[in-house]
């Protein structure tokens, strides 16, 4: 039978790529919106959330993982029911985090390459 820790990992870390995807789709087009570079601005925001992976799969396995299972753990305790709020917990922390991190590695990436065109066309003029 699988570990329930182990299952809510897996379930925390499918659902932030959901969480991330659907948020990509909400954002990103936002931010290279009306831009004349727009095929440059795309490239850069899936080289931000490439490398964005491996830091929000580290930092969804601690940071997410550990507060999302003592939060869960504390709330379901609160409400009366069982413990089975610790695995529920890892599964929503999980997935938040990695999809913050996701987001913001291609967020960066973006506004680093709008300042970056934004630099060389002011240098170009002068």
């Amino acid at each position: 039978m699988l570990d329930p820790v182990w299952f809510s990992t897996a379930l925390g870390l499918l659902g932030g790529l959901v969480l991330s995807y659907v948020l990509g789709k909400a954002i990103v087009p936002r931010l290279i919106a009306k831009s004349r570079h727009m095929p440059i601005l795309l490239y850069l925001a899936l080289a931000g959330t490439v490398i964005a992976v491996l830091p929000a799969l580290f930092l969804s396995l601690v940071v997410g993982g550990t507060l999302g299972g003592a939060w869960g753990e504390r709330i379901f305790d609160q409400l009366g029911l069982d413990s089975s709020g610790a695995p529920v917990g890892l599964a929503l922390g999980i997935a938040l985090v990695f999809a913050l991190v996701v987001i913001a590695g291609a967020t960066i990436a973006v506004f680093s390459g709008k300042a970056l065109i934004s630099y060389r066309n002011r240098r170009t003029r002068s």
